[in-house]
């Protein structure tokens, strides 16, 4: 018996210990990166949903420009709604809304998630003549 070469149960239960101590942090890194890496996920989404619903709107006459409702983004973007908010604003003060006509419209795409919250893209748009 005194031969053979084996872990003992005290070797193998102390092995477990440490490598359940010195994997326990790493686990909990590992978690925290994934779920950053889902946030930044749905957030560059956010965006790309954001510009594209902006290039149509900048797209559209000034005329024809108006606030719309929270409207959800077709599949399978449809977990994502987005709104829209355009107001008159001067020259002189273009993040202050005033009451119109003017020649500037500021236009406010609204893109809204469950694990986002809202993010706002805004943009100036000038009267077309």
């Amino acid at each position: 018996m005194k031969n053979k070469k084996a872990f003992t149960l005290i070797e193998a239960v102390l092995v477990i210990a440490i490598m359940g101590i010195t994997l326990a942090p790493f686990s909990v890194l590992v978690v925290n990166v994934m779920r950053q890496n889902a946030y930044s996920q749905v957030q560059a989404t956010a965006v790309a949903l954001a510009e594209g619903q902006m290039e149509i709107l900048t797209a559209t006459r000034f005329s024809l420009l108006s606030d719309a409702a929270s409207t959800p983004f077709s599949a399978p973007f449809s977990n994502y709604t987005y709104q829209v908010e355009v107001d008159y604003v001067n020259s002189g003060a273009l993040n202050t809304p005033v009451v119109g006509p003017t020649d500037f419209k500021r236009v406010q795409v609204i893109v809204n998630n469950s694990l986002l919250g809202s993010l706002t893209l805004t943009s100036l748009v000038a009267r077309d003549w």
